[in-house]
Order: C-alpha cells, then structure tokens, then sequence
C-alpha cells in the first residue's frame, strides 16, 4: 500500500522532464530527506549510465534492456518497494525517451549528480556497464561478443597481452569511471601500468595496434608507468596538454574543476604540447626528472619549474601530502578523496597554507590537525562539511 511519504514515479517523471510547480517541487524536495526515497531515486537515475545521450544510433530497446538488468542485479528493496519498482519498469521506455530527448534538470539543492554512482564502473564498446566491486577476488571482463578482454582482481584490472599482431587501431573502446572516495588500478593490453586517482575518467583501447601510437585520454588524475616501446610512442590526453612518451613514470592531473593542467615526471624524459597531433621537438617542450609542466587554461600559458616528485604522487601509496598549500586547495583534495562535499564560509581561510601528511586518518581528524594551527571551526552534516570563522 502505498504511503503519503512515498516516492511516487510520476513524481519523478515530472522532475526530470522539469513540469514540476513551485509547490510539487517543495514537496518533493521533502520527500528527498527520507533516505530512502533518496536511494530509490538515485537508482532511477542511474538510468544514464546506460545511455549516450545525442548518440544518434542510439538503441531504446537495448538501452532498455540493459536497464531492467541491473535494476534485477541490484534489487535489494523490501517487499512494500517491489510493486513500484515493476511499475517503474512499465514508464522504462518512456523515461529513457525523456532523458534523450531533453536536458536534464538536477537542482543541486536536491540531489548532487557526483552521487549517482559511487562504485567503480566500466563502461564497454558496446555502451554497457560493469560495476566493479573492490570485494570481487577475480572477474572476467567480456567484450560485446563475449570475448575476455581482462580480469579484475579486487581493485585492479588487467588486459589480456596479447601475442597475435594486431593491424589496426582497436574500435574498441573502454571507459573506466573512479569516484570520489576510491581509488583504481588499470594494466592495459601493452603492459602499461596505471593508478587513477579518484574522481577520474581513463578512456582507452581494448587493444593496441602493433607499431602505432598508444592513446589514451585522461579527466582527472593518473600516474603512469608505460611499458616502453620505441616503435609505439605513448601519448595521454587532457584539457589543454598532451604527454608523449617511449616508456617512463609521470603523474598527470587534469580536473575539470582545476584552473590547470599538470604533468609531472619521475622518471626517463617526456614531452609536453598543446594543440598538435604529435609532439614537435623543436617546437614543444621536454621535462627531464623532477621537472613539471603547468597550463593555466585560461590563458594557455605553459611553464617549467622544478619540483619534488613525492609531493605529486604520494597518493599513488594511499598518502595524502600537503607542503605549504592553500585551505582552498587542500579543501578541492580532500573532497575527492573522502567523497564529501566542502563548505567555506570563512574567506580568510582559503589562502591560509598549511602542510602535513596523513594516510589513515578520517577527514575530521585532518580538519582537526589543521585547526590547531589556524582557529576556524567546522561542522559535519551526512555529506558535507561547512568551514566558518
């Protein structure tokens, strides 16, 4: 029976397609606060997660297919949910129009998009996704036609090496998804080792062509160790700067809520470009060990400095490490690695520069090492922390 306090699919039909009152919308913002109608609501929108929204190949009945497999895979609701739920399936095609065939309308003050999905996940060639549980002990990872690809390991995937030559440059395409709060290890096909950092996107093929160039592209954070291969230079993607290497150890950081983008090198010799294809070595630049590249994106303006490397990939070892940084830069960091949402209602504290070093401790035991130093206080509300004077 359904209660006053319910969810109701309707209601979220209206929401999404943005036909809600002033009044229905109140309403719903209050039916938001039981957890939950949150999570049921959260796994309706999931529903964009087997999309591609403009794609204009794009297949309902198999968008829709995918979507009740998950929701059969994932169903852990109580019995008084389960009528609603087949309901829901009954509006699948509809919704799944709706989302294609307009913009979706999030009110942040409801729901944070960053929350939808807060596992791992894979999305294949196909446009399916594999949600990667870091329990899983081993996993097969299958292409469209059923073809093992990989295995998982806990938090590690590994692409199959394989010996036969392979013409063409893959069509293949794989896209792995790390949330706020995780953190993710790729092998690819070529021996290329890659740590992603949370809140990154790593998009990359299947399969190497042999003898041409390696790409990947890169939102977010990784640090890579590339098999070496001087007949296949290895080249990462990102907003405003690319990084073409042989074989080497760097970090790159390319956030999208970042004024910069930044490769930092570890190892062996890279070279960093803006616009071209490929790197030019008369043209673009060459860092050696220890040096880093900056791009301001608004002005596209690049510079070298030289740095200490463990300041950069200390995360790679769980190590979250701060040398004379600012509040608001260490705040950015610590919202991607502890999957919470930070407030700063004190000015003054944002240009503060603070610098420590911590691995197991929770965020409000980090909070609580840089108040002793600097007095502000600091509250903590489910997902978010609010910074005052």
């Amino acid at each position: 029976m359904k209660k006053d306090n319910d969810l109701d699919i309707n209601q979220i039909l209206r929401y999404l397609n943005n036909e809600m009152s002033e009044r229905e919308l109140i309403k719903f913002k209050k039916l938001l606060n039981d957890d939950e109608n949150l999570n049921e609501f959260k796994k309706y929108i999931i529903t964009d997660h087997y999309i591609q929204l403009g794609k204009n190949d794009f297949d309902n009945q198999k968008a829709l297919s995918l979507f009740q497999k998950h929701i059969q895979s994932t169903k852990s609701h109580s019995k008084t949910r389960k009528n609603r739920i087949n309901n829901y399936l009954k509006y699948a095609a509809v919704f799944v129009g709706l989302i294609i065939g307009t913009t979706i309308y999030l009110n942040k003050d409801i729901f944070n998009t960053d929350d939808i999905v807060n596992e791992v996940t894979l999305q294949l060639s196909d446009g399916s996704f594999e949600t990667i549980q870091s329990t899983e002990l081993f996993k097969e990872i299958k292409s469209d036609d059923g073809t093992v690809v990989g295995v998982q390991e806990k938090s590690k995937i590994v692409y199959n090496n394989e010996k036969e030559n392979v013409a063409e440059v893959s069509t293949k395409i794989n896209t792995l998804k790390v949330p706020y709060g995780k953190k993710f290890q790729l092998v690819l096909s070529d021996g290329t080792t890659v740590h992603v950092n949370a809140g990154s996107t790593l998009k990359f093929p299947v399969q190497f062509a042999v003898g041409q160039v390696r790409e990947v592209e890169l939102s977010g954070e990784a640090y890579f160790e590339v098999a070496r291969n001087e007949k296949a230079p290895f080249i990462v993607s990102t907003n405003g700067i690319k990084t073409e290497v042989l074989g080497t150890k760097f970090n790159v950081s390319s956030y999208d809520d970042d004024s910069f983008s930044e490769v930092v090198l570890v190892e062996g010799s890279v070279g960093v470009f803006k616009d071209e294809q490929r790197f030019n070595k008369d043209t673009d630049q060459i860092l050696k060990p220890n040096q880093k590249a900056s791009l301001i994106i608004s002005d596209q303006n690049m510079s070298i400095s030289t740095v200490k490397t463990e300041n950069y990939i200390a995360w790679v070892d769980g190590i979250l490490l701060f040398r004379n940084e600012s509040f608001e830069s260490i705040a950015k960091k610590l919202e991607r690695s502890y999957d919470k949402k930070i407030t700063i209602n004190y000015q003054k504290i944002k240009e503060e520069k603070f610098t420590g070093q911590f691995d197991v401790e929770s965020i409000e035991d980090v909070l609580k090492t840089f108040k002793s130093n600097t007095s502000f206080n600091f509250t903590i509300k489910e997902n978010e922390i609010i910074i005052n004077p």
